[in-house]
């Protein structure tokens, strides 16, 4: 079974989806990069992302299981918008 969910764990989901978008965007709009430096590129953006939130104890604070389910499910909507809005 799953630990009481933090907004932590929704900030490390954030984190990545904000480092996909940021990397397709790059791939899609300003240089065609090689598959293999984009996986890297995401990568690194990732972790620079859960170091930041590591950094900050506010995080910590737990939410309602309901609450860490929408969060995610929104947070998945955006990233498919966002990936789909930037390829066209």
């Amino acid at each position: 079974m799953m630990k009481e969910p933090t907004i932590k764990k929704v900030a490390y989901g954030f984190a990545m989806a904000i480092a996909i978008i940021i990397v397709h965007f790059i791939d899609a709009r300003v240089y065609a990069m090689p598959p293999i430096f984009a996986l890297f590129l995401a990568i690194f953006v990732t972790y620079l992302g859960i170091v930041l939130i590591n950094k900050s104890d506010k995080l910590n604070k737990p939410i309602s299981r309901t609450k860490y389910n929408l969060i995610n499910a929104v947070v998945v909507f955006i990233l498919f918008i966002a990936y789909f809005t930037i390829s066209v």
